[in-house]
């Protein structure tokens, strides 16, 4: 802990927090106004898929340089520089004229929004004392998660009420203001040399970047990685663009009711994490957990996909529970710190994080394009393409398909884990009888 007056590691934490909770709003933005921006632009589902794919793409590809300047500049200034940056894609977004340009935007927003939560953890590690990070991060993360529930519903309502670009508008001087707010307001000497006073400690950026080739070619990191991607379908392939026009055309809904339903993921996610933890303790396998979760999850679209109908009300606690289940991601990431060094685990969740966001791009395009091959023709009055349920089925099933795959190599980690156990318990077990004898 550095000394940084509390008041100002308070306005620090609080503006970081504000951007994870604005950066969720632009996330779930494509889902809520899919078919208006599909209307505006004149594009179908496999456009629409590639832009909300690009979010991912960007965020992943953020994720590890940014990780890096956050270790050698101070976080004052490289968090105001990516809430400027995803403030610059949200302005964009509003005023694009061409699909080209909108996907910029798109991309921009995900980059910016890369370093939301890393700069948190970094404010909390930084400014606070080590024995309040628990608990300042579990609250940042309910932060967060109550901007995707903001994201939904009100969003929609401010929409209807502001239009397209009113909206955006909105959101992007928002977004410039909390970014100057930081750059001004929050600046100290003692936290601009905080973020430097270990300079001397940390490896070149060379080292850095070897240290990422490094994790990048490890097998072990590759398969939590793109194992841990796979499962995450549900999350960022479903429930961040898709559950609404799901729900809307599937089951009938009505859109508040579609926003709803799909909020209490995002609800379910803020009690999810706590309570994984707590069960991968009881069982003391964390892959094991992360193994149940993937079962349930399946099950859980196999119920979405084959009960005939579904009430607002079962739908609901249906998603409250898929929502506790997608916080799988907390267990991926306590899996990582396990077969890294201490020094290197900050670097390798990065990694995997960066991994594992750009699934986000593969199951939107993936969904996308499926949706276009499977659909038969059929247009509603307003000339948009009418699904049919077993269009979505054909669609999202690459969701549960991939969390059926991707939970195997966990199973295979935590086989792995025993046999390397259990061999060691026999070579222990000869030494101690040579020694004997």
């Amino acid at each position: 802990m550095n000394n940084i007056s509390l008041k100002k590691s308070i306005l620090l934490l609080s503006l970081a927090n504000l951007f994870f909770f604005f950066q969720f709003i632009l996330r779930l933005s494509a889902g809520v106004f899919r078919e208006d921006i599909m209307q505006r632009f004149a594009v179908d589902v496999a456009s629409f898929g590639t832009l909300a794919g690009y979010y991912y793409l960007g965020y992943a590809g953020a994720q590890i340089p940014l990780g890096i300047m956050l270790d050698r500049l101070s976080f004052r200034f490289v968090t105001s520089l990516a809430i400027a940056i995803t403030s610059i894609g949200t302005l964009l977004f509003a005023t694009a004229m061409d699909w080209g340009m909108l996907v910029f935007a798109r991309f921009l927003i995900g980059i910016g929004s890369g370093v939301a939560f890393i700069s948190i953890v970094k404010i909390i590690k930084t400014c606070f004392d080590p024995k309040h990070t628990s608990m300042l991060i579990g609250f940042s993360f309910t932060c967060g998660l109550l901007g995707a529930v903001f994201g939904v519903i009100p969003m929609r309502i401010l929409f209807d009420n502001l239009g397209y670009e009113d909206t955006f508008y909105a959101l992007a001087i928002f977004g410039f203001f909390i970014a100057a707010i930081m750059f001004i307001f929050a600046k100290t000497g003692n936290e601009d040399r905080a973020g430097n006073e270990d300079e001397k400690n940390n490896s070149s950026v060379r080292d850095s970047l070897k240290s990422v080739m490094s994790l990048m070619l490890n097998p072990t990191i590759l398969i939590i990685g793109i194992s841990g991607g796979l499962m995450v379908g549900a999350l960022e392939g479903f429930a961040d663009v898709w559950a609404l026009s799901f729900f809307h055309h599937v089951f009938a809904m009505s859109r508040a009711e579609s926003a709803a339903v799909t909020s209490s993921v995002y609800i379910g996610m803020c009690v999810g994490g706590p309570l994984l933890a707590m069960f991968a303790n009881i069982l003391r396998s964390t892959n094991l957990m992360i193994f149940i979760t993937g079962m349930l999850t399946i099950i859980v679209f196999m119920i979405l996909f084959y009960v005939p109908s579904l009430s607002v009300y079962s739908a609901t606690i249906l998603m409250f529970f898929l929502g506790i289940l997608c916080c799988y991601q907390a267990l991926v990431f306590i899996t990582t710190t396990k077969v890294v060094s201490e020094s290197s685990a900050a670097l390798a969740i990065a990694v995997v994080q960066c991994i594992n966001m750009s699934f986000g791009h593969f199951f939107h395009s993936v969904i996308a394009n499926i949706f276009v091959k499977s659909w038969d023709g059929m247009i509603g009055e307003s000339g948009g393409a009418i699904y049919t349920l077993e269009n979505y089925i054909y669609a999202l099933a690459i969701i549960p398909i991939g969390c059926g795959v991707g939970q195997f190599g966990f199973v295979y980690l935590s086989w792995r884990a025993k046999k390397r156990g259990s061999e060691s318990a026999v070579s222990s077990q000869l030494c101690n009888k040579m020694s004997r004898s």
